[in-house]
């Protein structure tokens, strides 16, 4: 949820002030007929505010730069108030608003070898995508420069950013002779929000949702869709690690879900217009048997999402209790395109939970060392979900610590992606019928005994020092990662996701849980 202030720097200084706090007034909520008899305390607190930044600038013992006791100030004034009220200045909020908003390049990720940047994926739609850049080309020379002449900390500058905004690039491809000239031109690039979709088994599709941004309900519609084509019954939507984003589209993605007329949830806030209820209206795929898959890191949206889900009884929440992070933070831009992300109500599920957590609930009675018990609440069918902070899930999955050995940071370490450069390797040297392949037919795909003393060999000939015992006693590990690569070469990161989601534990373990979640479909 965005909103935005502008100064004006003409007024006199006087009249701005009082402006200010004319507006400063009303934001925290004082009633009109109050704000006149508080603006001249109020000045008057400015004031003293200004002597003090104006005596600590002159006879402090040690210099300080007039905008970092500014900056101090704002930040003690926030301080007292939530952690989520920040004051961010014009290059803070742009790096914060990248993950939204998107950034200027070409759509591409690499993996750099020795003097070449080998393709490692392309984003749809994107410059590199609309050039007609593979996964596996050869970048050899970026605008006349020689790849082996360019750091690493240089190559961002020269893929990304507004700077330079056409760019030409000297390509190589795998088994074609000759090389070629693209020109690229930059352009605003949007992650997708949801990096894949898949069938997981006959009839269970899966979509994973990273974040939410304006661009979430589009992408769900169009993965959903797809999803249906391919004879989608039931479905797995992975919000885990979502922390998420804009507000409206957190909204939307429950609208997709919940019977038309229904409440997804609503806000409250001191000021009347922080206070708002949103009703579902859309009413497309509330007939499909839902499971929800949360963590500890699902935030935000993301619980808006599951706690109206779960409200409804309209879908199985599985996994563990969610961050508890539900605040609307509505962004207030000055005219040096800084930005106050200011907390300006709080968000509630159809069944008047509050999902934001108390911040103080890791804190226990000094007296009984206990907590509150939770407060309970009964849905429409009988069932009984619990408010307090974040999500309580209908099943709960035990965290499964993944085994991440030491020599896989190795086989990972910066330009020693030892995974990627085999499955590359591997990918060239296979005939046609490797190739006739799937995203949905390669999860069948074995390691088998021939593949992996192949990359057992390619390692040892590697810069990495790692021993073949080393290798053989995290043979399974090391065996899915060759597997991961080896789809990320034939399709990017979609087939990375697809590879890593089919194998995953807490996913295979929703799976059986689908008879629940249709039983509670059924009046």
């Amino acid at each position: 949820m965005r909103k935005h202030c502008f100064g004006n720097k003409n007024k006199p200084q006087l009249y701005f002030l009082v402006l200010l706090l004319i507006f400063c007034a009303l934001v925290i909520g004082i009633k009109p007929r109050f704000v006149w008899s508080n603006v001249q305390q109020l000045y008057n607190k400015w004031m003293i505010l200004t002597m003090i930044l104006e005596k600590i600038e002159r006879f402090y013992v040690d210099e300080k730069h007039p905008d970092d006791l500014l900056k101090d100030a704002i930040d003690g004034m926030l301080f007292g108030l939530d952690p989520h009220s920040v004051y961010l200045t014009a290059e803070q909020y742009k790096d914060y608003s990248k993950k939204y908003d998107g950034y200027y390049g070409l759509g591409l990720k690499y993996c750099r070898f020795d003097s070449v940047l080998v393709v490692s994926s392309i984003i749809e739609n994107s410059p590199a995508a609309t050039a007609g850049i593979r996964i596996g080309d050869r970048i050899v020379k970026i605008s006349g420069i020689n790849i082996a002449a360019i750091r690493n900390e240089s190559l961002e500058q020269f893929l990304s950013g507004q700077e330079e905004k056409i760019i030409t690039m000297l390509v190589e491809r795998p088994n074609e002779e000759g090389r070629f000239s693209l020109e690229l031109v930059k352009r605003q690039i949007l992650d997708d929000t949801i990096p894949i979709d898949f069938m997981i088994r006959d009839d269970i599709g899966y979509i994973r949702l990273l974040y939410f941004a304006d661009s979430t309900p589009r992408e769900l519609d169009k993965a959903l869709s797809s999803l249906m084509n391919a004879g989608m019954k039931k479905l797995i939507l992975d919000l885990r690690d979502n922390s998420g984003g804009a507000l409206n589209s957190g909204v939307a993605v429950a609208d997709r879900f919940i019977p038309a007329g229904k409440l997804i949830g609503f806000t409250k806030g001191r000021a009347p217009q922080s206070s708002e209820q949103f009703v579902a209206n859309h009413q497309i795929f509330d007939h499909i048997p839902l499971i929800v898959l949360v963590n500890e890191t699902t935030a935000s949206d993301a619980e808006i999402v599951a706690g109206a889900i779960q409200d409804w009884d309209r879908g199985l929440i599985i996994g563990r209790k969610t961050y508890g992070k539900a605040l609307v933070q509505t962004e207030y831009t000055f005219q040096d395109e800084s930005v106050l992300l200011l907390t300006t109500a709080r968000y509630y599920t159809p069944l008047g939970r509050l999902i934001q957590k108390d911040y103080q609930e890791n804190e226990t009675d000094l007296k009984t060392d206990k907590k509150d018990e939770p407060q309970k609440y009964k849905t429409a069918k009988g069932r009984i979900v619990y408010g307090g902070g974040g999500i309580q899930p209908d099943i709960t999955l035990q965290n499964i610590d993944q085994v991440f050995p030491e020599c896989l940071r190795a086989l990972y370490s910066l330009n020693e992606n030892i995974f990627f450069k085999f499955a590359d390797k591997y990918v060239i040297s296979q005939d046609e019928q490797f190739f006739s392949y799937d995203m949905q037919t390669f999860r069948s795909f074995k390691v088998d005994a021939l593949l992996w003393q192949q990359f057992k060999e390619y390692v040892q000939r590697s810069k990495i020092k790692i021993t073949s015992s080393e290798l053989e006693s995290n043979a399974k590990i090391l065996q899915n990662k060759i597997k991961v690569e080896l789809a990320g070469r034939l399709w990017g990161d979609k087939g990375r996701y697809a590879v890593t989601m089919a194998n995953d534990p807490e996913v295979n373990a929703s799976l059986v849980y689908f008879n629940q979640a249709s039983a509670l479909l059924k009046k």
